[in-house]
């Protein structure tokens, strides 16, 4: 199974050496497609919420029940990298998942 890639996705965050692109996917995951060109010579990376941990992230960022979660992460950007996005997500206790490449 290939990777969700959202066709909607737009730059959450961008460095020098980092950018990480986020949009919902077809199935309504939250994607965070990341690009590292500093650690390891380079690697990239995608870090997916499903659906049914919107509530969660909507309280941890303190929004409304119905609030654009893409909208939502990219107002709240700064705030999420200071951990790193799936840091984050797990000391709140949103469940995500990782792959690297």
């Amino acid at each position: 199974m290939d990777p969700p890639c959202p066709a909607d996705e737009r730059v959450f965050w961008r460095t020098d050496a980092y950018t990480v692109w986020v949009g919902c996917a077809d199935n309504g995951e939250l994607v965070f497609n990341g690009a590292d060109r500093a650690y390891l010579d380079g690697y990239e990376y995608q870090i997916t919420v499903e659906p049914d941990q919107f509530d969660k992230l909507r309280a941890a960022l303190g929004a409304e029940p119905g609030a654009d979660v893409v909208d939502l992460v990219c107002a709240h950007a700064e705030v999420i990298m200071a951990r790193g996005e799936r840091s984050w997500l797990t000391d709140r206790g949103i469940e995500s998942g990782f792959i690297s490449y």
